[in-house]
Formats: structure tokens, sequence, C-alpha cells
């Protein structure tokens, strides 16, 4: 095999690549970065909410400073 065959293939992807990332401006990178943190905090949060309601379902709806008593 050539080389040629891979490396013409990946600079024409980069170049693809490239083309498309400029072709965003910075405020639609910003809306972009803006969704993605939402969407993640979003994630993060209904994980930790699932595992608490697992917890106290757990210990029949007490908090856990009453179980501590």
């Amino acid at each position: 095999m050539r080389m040629d065959k891979y490396t013409t293939g990946a600079s024409y992807g980069w170049g693809s690549f490239t083309t498309m990332l400029g072709a965003i401006t910075l405020n639609d990178w910003a809306i972009i970065v803006g969704i993605a943190c939402t969407l993640g905090t979003f994630l993060v949060n209904s994980y930790y909410k699932r595992k608490d309601y697992e917890l106290r379902k757990g210990n029949g709806g007490q908090n856990a400073e009453n179980t501590q008593k």
C-alpha cells in the first residue's frame, strides 16, 4: 500500500473539519457550549437526585441525620 492513500484522505478530512469549524461564528460556539453545559448539569443533577431518592427510600423515608440518633 502506498502512503499517499492515507495522507491524502487525512489531509482532505482535516481540511473539511477545519472548514466546518471556521464556518461557525464565536457567538454560535458560545451557544453550543452553553447548551452542552446545561445538558451536563442536568444529567449530573438527575443522577445524584436519583441516588438520593434511592438512599432515602432504603431508610424508610427518614433523613440521614435521623437514622444516627
